[in-house]
């Protein structure tokens, strides 16, 4: 059975047929069991970036980047309104995406009014790299700048509002480019699914292998 792509949640594992991408920041790497095989993303958040020490924490994310669980950077990239210098956020999401592409592994973007910014940014990486745009909630201008360089928009509870620039969004997003995740949200990923799916006007089951065949490409390149 096809299971069910988190690409990205602060949760862990809701059931055997989820495969879920749990986020790790930095500052928890030690906390973290390196012994558990389950597949985490780890990165420096632009919320937690401080600069006394964001150097050790970049190094413990190169560190712990080579790890087999470890299957994408991140989450990382740039926030408008936090209250940290936008120059420090550009230097600290720069070397994770160096990271990322030296162990040829994807990075979990979150970005907050910064589209240009981050596209500057990756644009200053010289070697193969794909961004994953988590919690995409945006219009479809944005969708469409972000579609011109092929990076994967993922999508989350704000389906869920027939309202939301998400839900407007999603139908008209190439089915290579999307994946679904609850991120913080306590939602389950099925119910995520199921309103997705309604969206654009597909099965379940459908939606779960365009998601599944996502998965599998963009993983790929990952060391095992």
């Amino acid at each position: 059975m096809t299971p069910f792509i988190n690409i990205h949640t602060h949760q862990p594992a809701q059931c055997d047929s989820v495969l879920n991408i749990r986020n790790v920041f930095a500052s928890d790497l030690d906390d973290m069991v390196f012994k558990d095989s389950s597949p985490v993303s780890v990165g420096l958040h632009p919320w937690h970036i401080n600069a006394s020490d964001y150097r050790t924490a970049l190094q413990n994310v190169s560190d712990a980047s080579e790890l087999k669980q470890v299957l994408a950077i991140g989450e990382t990239g740039l926030d408008k309104v936090v209250d940290v210098d936008t120059e420090l956020q550009k230097v600290v999401f720069i070397r994770q995406m160096e990271i990322a592409a030296h162990v040829s592994k994807p990075v979990i973007v979150h970005c907050v009014r910064y589209h240009n910014e981050v596209i500057a940014c990756y644009k200053q990486i010289k070697k193969p790299l794909m961004l994953i745009f988590h919690g995409f909630n945006n219009n479809i201008q944005t969708a469409e700048q972000l579609l011109k360089y092929d990076f994967y928009l993922s999508f989350g509870e704000a389906l869920l509002r027939p309202s939301s620039n998400a839900s407007k969004v999603f139908a008209l997003v190439p089915d290579k480019r999307i994946f679904l995740e609850t991120d913080e949200s306590d939602k389950d990923i099925a119910d995520i699914y199921s309103r997705a799916s309604q969206l654009r006007n597909i099965s379940v089951d459908k939606l779960k292998k365009i998601i599944f065949n996502n998965f599998k490409g963009l993983f790929s390149l990952v060391p095992k």
